[in-house]
């Protein structure tokens, strides 16, 4: 049995490709090659701001569709997320993951940029997301945008990497009842949504979710301590205005409290793991007027509210992070000479304000409030050569904030479509990342602690961010891409190549035994910037339908990448606290969607994941399977199994907060949707 895709790694691609050409020279019944066309002119908006089909889009982008979130059986974003190249996905434990896009993964990865319907859902304590806040009611998410590759140019700073969009659905499409339940062996949930009409030309919806997640184990087999719940709802409503523009509202409330139990012996600082628990609570609001002028131009004004919590309480030092933001954007999009220039261009500002009470076993954050504003440019002018063949798309993002300068962020985008099955693409981008709280204001004097034998005497570390001295992150990334698409195969092909400046680093600046007044070794660390991280990949997305019936899709990612992996250079038994990454060079995912009768679905997901270096956890491969019945048209019930190749693995070693490691189970679930 294949148990990781260590072995088959270099033949991946060219499998993949071998295959699908052999499907195509057996000439199988072209019977579902309208829907594939269909898929690649689903108009996607977070590549260019703009509605765009997914095949005339000059970047990497994938898109998780309704249908396919339902039939892999995923019960939360990030397990959906597993199915898109480019993802780097870690389960942590029941409520946690680590997700990035093309390497640089951590708990808090801080190179993507997560939007949900447009608004920004980062932190800028570890500019990262937290996705133990991000409980959606999945029934009423319309797709998941995944745009790999830079974006800053049209999504601004910390879009190094790329942007994940989660778009929900339009509340003119979720009228009526639904109730979505599920009970399993690890995890129970209710949700609950109701669709009206509460005037002439409006639309609106409220929803409710209760989610229960079981405690882990440990990879000896004893419980975990990671049990939990969380609960989430909101509302969106929409109304069509006289002349067509078109007024949104939508808010939310969510909380959510697991254990969290911080392992720091591995960091010599005591001899048994604190059991603590962490809390997240949002609530926000927001507001999106759309219209059309005389001259054909649309706009759009959005503003958005949020209040955030993230607080982890446990017996060393608590970490509370409350903060306000108020986010607003404007855009506008307008064609110019006759037609050949498509010109988006826009405004943007945004203000955080945070109160954080960091005092983990004394290291702390100073000061303890920050008020951090920005303020942005864009435009981006999609540029017709020749028509339904050659575009040029230029474009450029600046972008200033009281704590760092002033940057710009170009990107220049050439995509060819010759006539026939092919197309390609070729882009050139510069990106940015401002540096978290975490890093630019963390001070820390720790110890002192005993040294281990045979030494004699304590030990101290202490250390100092940049402050205000310390600036953005850069990057530089070239990409190339081909798709393809004849009948009822697509192919969708990526490679990129980046490199990053200024990428902040720990360095030891005095290793020695001083008198304090005892004999004490003293390590003081300093904050400092490298140039010598890089990352190159290759991705590859293949959809194939053997018959109406009968679909199979497979992706698969190669990533090598040095971003953010450091280590302390000195003999002292201590890791990187708040520096650190790990990441699967391959992974690997096949799809199987089969419809057995009218009323009958079986689908079968494998995924194939390579070591994940340098965290020591070895590689897996495990399965998803999914059954499915219509009982009838307002009623579905299924049953969905759940890493089923191993009783317990581990995914991934928690990184910035050192969690201490689970083991992911294999588990089953029953589920029924009604709608009525």
């Amino acid at each position: 049995m294949l148990t990781s895709v260590d072995s088959l790694s270099p033949w991946l691609p060219v499998l993949l490709l071998c295959s699908a050409s052999q499907a195509v020279a057996q000439s199988a019944p072209d019977l579902g090659g309208l829907a594939l066309e269909d898929l690649l002119q689903i108009k996607i908006t977070t590549a260019a701001r703009k509605p765009q089909s997914l095949g005339d889009t000059p970047a990497a982008v994938f898109v998780i569709t309704r249908e396919d979130i339902q039939r892999s059986g995923a019960t939360s974003v990030p397990e959906a997320l597993q199915m898109a190249p480019g993802v780097q996905v870690g389960r942590i434990s029941s409520g946690t993951w680590a997700i990035s896009l093309r390497g640089a993964n951590g708990r808090f990865a801080n190179k993507l940029q997560v939007l949900i319907d447009g608004r920004s859902v980062y932190s800028t304590l570890f500019s990262g997301t937290v996705w133990e806040d991000r409980d959606l009611m999945l029934e009423d998410v319309d797709r998941i945008e995944v745009v790999r590759g830079p974006g800053g140019a049209l999504w601004g700073s910390n879009a190094m990497n790329g942007v994940i969009n989660i778009i929900t659905r339009r509340p003119q499409d979720t009228q009526g009842t639904l109730v979505s339940a599920g009970a399993g062996s690890e995890l129970d949930w209710l949700a609950v949504r109701y669709g009206f009409q509460p005037g002439e030309g409006q639309s609106a919806r409220i929803w409710g979710k209760r989610r229960v997640v079981g405690q882990s184990e440990r990879p000896d087999g004893r419980i975990g301590y990671d049990g939990g719940y969380s609960s989430a709802g909101g509302f969106s409503w929409e109304t069509r205005l006289p002349g067509g523009d078109t007024l949104a509202l939508s808010g939310g409330v969510s909380s959510a409290r697991h254990g969290e139990e911080l392992d720091l012996t591995r960091f010599q600082f005591g001899t048994v793991p604190v059991p603590g628990r962490i809390e997240t609570r949002e609530n926000h609001l927001m507001a999106r007027y759309a219209g059309n002028t005389a001259e054909g131009a649309d706009y759009s004004l959005q503003a958005s509210y949020a209040y955030a919590a993230f607080e982890i309480a446990n017996p060393v030092g608590p970490i509370d992070d409350e903060r306000n933001t108020l986010d607003i954007d404007f855009q506008r999009r307008e064609a110019r000479g006759e037609g050949r220039h498509d010109i988006v261009w826009g405004l943007g500002y945004r203000h955080t304000r945070d109160d954080l009470n960091v005092q983990l076993i004394g290291g702390a954050i100073q000061p303890p409030r920050r008020t951090i504003t920005w303020t942005s440019l864009f435009v981006q002018d999609d540029i017709t050569l020749l028509p339904e063949r050659l575009n040029l798309v230029l474009g450029a993002r600046v972008e200033g904030s009281s704590l760092a300068r002033t940057e710009l962020q170009p990107t220049a985008r050439l995509m060819f479509t010759p006539e026939g099955a092919h197309s390609y693409w070729a882009a050139v981008s510069r990106t940015t990342r401002q540096p978290s709280r975490a890093l630019r204001d963390f001070r820390a004097d720790l110890g002192p602690f005993p040294l281990p034998a045979p030494l004699a005497g304590g030990w101290r570390v202490r250390s100092n961010g940049q402050g205000e001295d310390m600036r953005s992150e850069t990057a530089s990334t070239v990409e190339l891409g081909y798709r393809y698409r004849q009948g009822a195969l697509t192919l969708d092909a990526a490679a990129f190549a980046t490199r990053y400046r200024r990428q902040a680093e720990y360095v030891v600046t005095f290793d020695g035994v001083v008198a304090l007044p005892a004999l004490t070794r003293v390590t003081e660390l300093e904050v400092r910037t490298t140039d010598d991280s890089r990352a190159y990949g290759f991705e590859l997305a293949a959809d194939y339908r053997y018959s109406m019936d009968w679909s199979l899709h497979a992706a698969y990612t190669y990533t090598d990448s040095t971003a953010l992996d450091r280590r302390f250079p000195t003999v002292l038994p201590l890791t990187s606290f708040f520096i650190y990454s790990a990441d699967a060079r391959h992974r690997l995912s096949l799809r199987s969607s089969w419809n057995l009768a009218a009323d009958w679905q079986l689908d079968a997901w494998l995924r194939s994941v390579s070591s994940v270096e340098p965290s020591g956890i070895g590689g897996y491969t495990d399965a998803d399977v999914r059954l499915a019945w219509q009982v009838r048209r307002d009623l579905e019930l299924s049953v969905v199994g759940q890493n089923l190749l191993h009783a317990r693995r581990a995914q991934y070693v928690a990184d910035t907060l050192p969690s201490s490691p689970l083991a992911i189970q294999r588990a089953a679930y029953l589920k029924a949707v009604w709608s009525f």
